[in-house]
Formats: C-alpha cells, sequence, structure tokens
C-alpha cells in the first residue's frame, strides 16, 4: 500500500505599508507576512494595509478620496534648501553649502592660529625679543578672520 503525501499550498508571501485612512500619510514601518491576520494584528491605529512596500513616504502619500498613489512636495525646510525634482527631496542649496564650508574653515584655522599663540605667550613672558612680533601678526589674522565670520 502506498501513501501519497498531499501536498500544502505554497503559503503567499506579502509585503504591505501602511497609510494613514486621513491623511494618506505613509508609515515608516512595513510588515512582510504570509498570514492575513497577522496584518490585521500588525496595522497601525487609524492606517490601512496596501500591498507593496516601493512607496516614498517622504515624497508620495496616499490621495484617499481616489485611493490611487500620488507625488506630493513636501514643506520646504528653510529658504536656504530647493527642490530636487530627481531625488525628490529637499537639499541645501550649493551657495549655502559653500558658505558654511568656509565658515567651518575659517573657524578652523582662528583654532590653530589660537593654539599656535600659546607658545608666543610663553616666549614673551620669557622676555623673547621677536614674540610681541609674531602675537601681533596671529591677532591680525585672527582679526581677519572673524569678520569674515559676520559677512
Amino acid at each position: 500500500m502506498s501513501y501519497k503525501a498531499m501536498k500544502k499550498p505554497v503559503p503567499i508571501m506579502r509585503v504591505v505599508s501602511f497609510y494613514h485612512k486621513v491623511t494618506g500619510l505613509f508609515h515608516a514601518r512595513h510588515l512582510m507576512s504570509s498570514d492575513a491576520k497577522a496584518i490585521t494584528l500588525n496595522t497601525p491605529h487609524d492606517h490601512i494595509a496596501l500591498d507593496g512596500d516601493h512607496f516614498d513616504r517622504l515624497s508620495q502619500r496616499m490621495d484617499v478620496k481616489t485611493g490611487k498613489v500620488i507625488d506630493q512636495v513636501p514643506a520646504q525646510p528653510s529658504v536656504d534648501h530647493e527642490w530636487n525634482a530627481t531625488d525628490r527631496r529637499w537639499q541645501v542649496r550649493p551657495e549655502v553649502v559653500a558658505r558654511e564650508e568656509t565658515r567651518r574653515h575659517a573657524m578652523l584655522r582662528i583654532n590653530q592660529l589660537e593654539q599656535s599663540g600659546i607658545r608666543s605667550l610663553r616666549e614673551l613672558a620669557l622676555g623673547e625679543a621677536k614674540a610681541a612680533d609674531r602675537l601681533k601678526a596671529l591677532d591680525i589674522e585672527i582679526a581677519a578672520l572673524r569678520k569674515s565670520l559676520i559677512d
């Protein structure tokens, strides 16, 4: 007597995203499950499960009236940002990045100059003649850098 093993159907794995039922905004959480009950139990409060995890919660939302996913441009973080349509993200404008980099370099240079002044102060205290000139030169450069920080 031979018995044939009965094949169980392979459960279908689903990946779901969640969106808020009023605003249509996507939740950061996704779920992968083959059990419909698990999806229901893990759906956040006031959210609806939607098959797929390819939604961009930062630039898309569900139009709750039509049931279609639509693009959205989030609020501009500041006037220093511009919208990049390719990446679908706000990015800091290049001139702002350049200005911040210039400021960072100026602050770093001021710190280096102030550190190098410690030796000249010690030498001045010990009576070395050229130490006062070196301190004055450091102070002039630091003052110029500080002025560039204000502009």
